[in-house]
């Protein structure tokens, strides 16, 4: 296998290492452009919590790339960067085998999209219960956090249902965690609910990726972000 076997638009994860070969702690958002040959290629400026990173000439990269239901990962080196009808890039160069990869770090996004919710005390069961109204706070590859008016406890197991780009999706997941949060400096309080998803199937992890990076794009084009 090599970089012409993999598909345009494909989003990517990215580990970032500076001058010194220190790694920097973030996790990095970008996007497969175009395969030069098996070994170079062009990949979009990745994003940290919305904003374009300076990456630099001579840095060096591991590059996490979903391919059905592996993750694949190789090492690399930035060659060039450089823009495109507005749009800014880097050619990379893989130094490495691709092989395969256990990624676990996903990227959140924070946003508000609306959510509900309900709880189930198994997959297969209890399906009749209501929804209730919520939004969300993040998202990510992983899990989702949400703000809720109810408290939630901790190993629940709940079934969302989230509005992404017109498309309904649901999701189940086990809470993980659930803090009480003030609102607007208010005393009103509400519950911040973290859940990782533990069913999911890998197309709609992918689809959630997708809708973060093109969101995280479109921002920073807006210049919201």
């Amino acid at each position: 296998m090599d970089l012409l076997d993999y598909q345009v638009g494909s989003p990517l994860r990215l580990d970032v290492f500076d001058d010194s070969g220190e790694s920097i702690d973030r996790v990095f958002v970008s996007q497969f452009e175009e395969a030069i040959d098996g070994y170079e290629a062009y990949i979009a400026v990745p994003i940290v919590e919305g904003v374009i990173y300076a990456v630099r000439v001579g840095w060096s990269i591991t590059v996490y790339m979903q391919a059905g239901n592996n993750f694949h990962r190789f090492q690399a080196r930035v060659i060039q960067r450089f823009q495109r009808d507005g749009q800014a890039y880097l050619r990379i160069l893989r130094v490495s085998d691709i092989e395969m990869a256990q990624r676990r770090r996903y990227y959140r996004f924070k946003c508000s999209i609306p959510l509900k919710y309900r709880i189930i005390k198994n997959i297969n069961v209890d399906l009749g219960a209501p929804f209730i109204d919520g939004k969300t706070a993040d998202i990510s590859g992983s899990g989702l956090c949400f703000i809720s008016d109810a408290r939630l406890p901790p190993d629940s197991i709940i079934e969302c249902e989230l509005l992404i780009d017109g498309r309904i999706v649901y999701l189940v997941g086990k809470i993980k965690r659930c803090l009480r949060v003030s609102e607007d400096d208010s005393d009103r309080f509400s519950y911040l609910i973290g859940v990782y998803f533990s069913e999911i199937e890998e197309h709609k992890r992918e689809w959630i990726i997708k809708y973060i990076f093109n969101e995280e794009r479109r921002l920073i084009q807006a210049g919201i972000a």
